[in-house]
């Protein structure tokens, strides 16, 4: 009779099998497992140290699979609010940006946001920055309005390579800040602001594509309307739409400052610039 732990021929003692390899008793001999007699002791211990290394490596997984899920919920917290790319993140879902939009964003460009813990943009212009062809989009706070900003300047440096888009886009802005239509009283105020202040062009019926400034065309209206572009104070007229629908799905998670009052841009607020050749009245 062999010793099932080690291999070993057991003696019997005190009417029981025992080891005197391992020292131990094994019980009544008619109880103890035989080890088969053509195994080797080396092929034995073999099949023990691989039971035993299955055992070691299942618990090491289960181990290690239970820190990851105790873990994880840290992670994501530290991720989401401590880092540029989860504040992207953050604004992303908030927003209610599109697939497309957000596959775009993550896989194209960078982001750096230089101070995490302030909401309010400062320093010049709108406290954020996009070069084209850069691909890094760096913001001075995380400021939700200069993150919209500059996401959709480099959403829009994909699309204006379509000269018709580009030159479509120009044409109905321009439209749109000839119109005389209280349903989109602060759109239009947003929209002489943007031609007077970037289309560069003196006589709106002849127009030089190339010196206008259709980036901020695009940029500024996206941060006015805050993603929410189908309704609301800030709604587009429809034929804007098709601009804005490869950058923003329209269903919001949070409310818009504009309907708060909370726009860190006082013109978000309310109170867009008007030219002086033509007054809207409400």
């Amino acid at each position: 009779m062999r010793c099932p732990v080690c291999g070993q021929r057991s003696t019997t003692k005190d009417d029981q099998s025992y080891c005197p390899t391992c020292q131990i008793f094994l019980g009544e001999a008619g109880q103890i497992h035989q080890f088969p007699q053509d195994q080797s002791k080396s092929e034995i211990s073999g099949e023990i140290f691989r039971k035993r290394s299955r055992k070691k490596l299942l618990y090491g997984l289960v181990t290690a699979l239970m820190i990851i899920v105790l873990m994880s919920p840290g992670v994501v917290y530290f991720f989401i609010n401590y880092t540029s790319y989860g504040f992207r993140e953050k604004v992303m879902y908030q927003y209610g940006f599109a697939a497309e939009a957000r596959g775009y964003l993550r896989s194209e460009t960078t982001i750096d946001v230089m101070n995490l813990s302030e909401k309010k943009p400062f320093g010049f212009t709108h406290s954020g920055y996009w070069k084209p062809g850069s691909k890094n989009i760096k913001l001075n706070t995380a400021s939700d309005e200069v993150a919209i900003h500059e996401f959709a300047h480099a959403w829009w440096e994909k699309l204006r390579k379509d000269e018709l888009t580009r030159e479509g886009l120009i044409n109905d802005m321009i439209s749109l800040s000839q119109m005389d239509n209280k349903k989109y009283f602060q759109t239009i105020k947003r929209a002489r602001w943007l031609v007077d202040k970037y289309c560069f062009c003196p006589d709106l019926d002849v127009i030089n594509y190339d010196r206008v400034d259709d980036q901020h065309f695009y940029a500024y209206m996206a941060d006015f309307t805050m993603g929410r572009f189908k309704d609301g104070s800030h709604k587009l007229p429809f034929f804007m739409w098709k601009y804005f629908e490869g950058l923003f799905s329209n269903n919001l998670k949070v409310a818009p400052c504009y309907e708060t009052k909370s726009c860190g841009f006082p013109d978000n607020n309310g109170y867009s610039y008007v030219p002086n050749h033509k007054k809207l009245d409400r």
